[in-house]
């Protein structure tokens, strides 16, 4: 079998099982001014069975699509891949992102109407307008790749079965086509506009679909701009700073809590999912809110795309927005849009220094003026031993290790301050020495009675923390291994 027929055999299979499919799920679309229109005429005993248009797909260059009540568009055949050519949406001159499956089952029908009952035969005027073909309900013409042109109208609904009356306006010879075929007739350009935003994992992926950005920037007019950065798999795990998986790195810098970062910020995008297109190229965007909108960039490692958002709707409810390169207004009445007003102060993290825990070969405490040694061995890759640590003298067990390690990570900010670093020493501080040799050192200064300044390596993280926690999170666990006793999980 030569190697064309096959592909038309497999193309005909596919496009046959999409328009199967999507006739199942796509609700019948039907005029309403066409339901009690004039009556038709009794149709007679079907004459014979005729084919209306019958070609190949290759063979079609373009559909114009001519609605009555709706807005005029096309199918151009793209034939930029010459093995697996896809469909163009034209509207006024522009082309928008369609729904393939669908504008394929619709290029297919459009092109094969074939065997149809023909009810009348050489019609006059008066019957041509009877049928409905004085004002159709759409007209259609297939633009041939040989440059010759096919002329089609859908009339009238059926006297009595379900379907429309349908002829080539070259012949007055009137056909049937059964509602299974018309209803892609009636097809709008909006019914057709892919609108879907966010690309969704593939199936079987092993990421929810948040956690495949990579990197976010929320625009917001008279608000700041947030911009998260994720952390790739090798940062995470090997850098110091390894245990957040996502920074901020816009309007200040910083580590983040990463639950909140997903439940805030993450999620609510990831789940924009518009219902419905509003109008395609529209005139003024100031009535939607969208002439100076809130601009959300999202990019993955293989796709990028920005959103427009507009002010939210009333009638239906929900919120107006734009895909950027896509000239059109859509319509989300489900979204959670509360991330707009989201102070970033909400996505930093409570921890005023964050490391991981493979990271660190020791740490040098000096808890006002008593000084303290914590060594950490940890086991050779692909070892079944456990992490060993070493508190000056004191041998650790695993548990007590990764326990003490995490009281140190632990401490967390109380509150903002604008004080400066202090000219004198800081009461407490602790020297993380890494693994590839580097180090880092927080110091707590003592700048009221209660309140200690949290800054590092001498640069002030413009927080504080309080007497409180650093007795609770980190003193307190020394008293109770030099007492002999584990620690505890908090």
């Amino acid at each position: 079998m030569r190697r064309s027929v096959l592909i038309l055999i497999i193309a005909a299979a596919v496009l046959l099982i999409a328009g199967i499919i999507l006739l199942a799920l796509w609700p019948e679309k039907v005029p309403e001014q066409d339901i009690n229109a004039d009556p038709t005429p009794t149709p007679m005993p079907p004459l014979e069975s005729g084919d209306l248009i019958r070609v190949s797909y290759y063979d079609v260059d373009s559909i114009d699509m001519m609605p009555r009540d709706s807005k005029h568009y096309s199918l151009r055949l793209n034939r930029t891949d010459a093995e697996n050519p896809e469909l163009d949406l034209i509207a006024e001159n522009s082309v928008f992102k369609g729904m393939q499956p669908l504008m394929l089952a619709m290029f297919s029908h459009v092109t094969t109407l074939i065997d149809l009952p023909r009810v009348s035969e050489a019609a006059d005027d008066e019957q041509l307008e009877l049928y409905g073909f004085s004002n159709p309900i759409v007209v259609w013409r297939v633009n041939l790749a040989d440059g010759n042109k096919v002329e089609f109208a859908l009339g009238h609904r059926l006297a009595a079965d379900p379907g429309f009356y349908i002829r080539n306006t070259e012949s007055r010879d009137v056909y049937a086509v059964h509602n299974d075929v018309a209803q892609f007739l009636l097809l709008e350009v909006t019914d057709i506009y892919d609108i879907f935003f966010f690309p969704y994992p593939p199936s079987g992926d092993e990421y929810e679909t948040w956690d495949l950005i990579e990197h976010l920037i929320l625009e917001r007019p008279g608000d700041e701009t947030i911009e998260l950065i994720r952390r790739d798999d090798e940062e995470w795990f090997n850098s110091p700073l390894g245990i957040s998986r996502y920074r901020l790195v816009q309007p200040f810098e910083s580590e983040c809590s990463d639950t909140v970062v997903k439940s805030v910020l993450l999620e609510p995008v990831t789940n924009i999912i518009p219902e419905r297109v509003i109008t395609v190229n529209p005139g003024d965007l100031s009535e939607y809110g969208l002439d100076n909108p809130v601009r959300l960039t999202i990019a993955t490692s293989d796709w990028q795309g920005t959103l427009l958002i507009g002010n939210p709707a009333s009638n239906p409810r929900g919120w107006y927005i734009m895909i950027e390169g896509y000239d059109a207004v859509l319509l989300d009445p489900h979204g959670n849009y509360a991330f707009l007003g989201l102070d970033p102060a909400q996505l930093r993290t409570q921890l005023t220094w964050v490391h991981h825990i493979d990271t660190v070969s020791s740490i040098e405490f000096d808890l006002d003026g008593e000084k303290r040694m914590f060594k950490l061995f940890h086991p050779s890759a692909g070892s079944d031993d456990e992490l060993q640590g070493l508190l000056d003298d004191m041998e650790l067990s695993d548990r007590n290790t990764r326990r003490l390690f995490g009281s140190a990570m632990s401490i967390p900010s109380s509150g903002s301050t604008d004080e400066p670093v202090p000219a004198e020493p800081p009461v407490y501080s602790m020297k993380m020495n890494f693994t590839n040799g580097g180090s880092q050192t927080l110091e707590l200064y003592s700048i009221s009675d209660s309140q200690f300044l949290m800054a590092v390596d001498g640069t002030s993280l413009g927080v504080y923390t309080t007497r409180m926690q650093i007795q609770m999170n980190l003193l307190s666990r020394f008293e109770t291994l030099d007492a002999g006793e584990d620690l505890q999980m908090r």
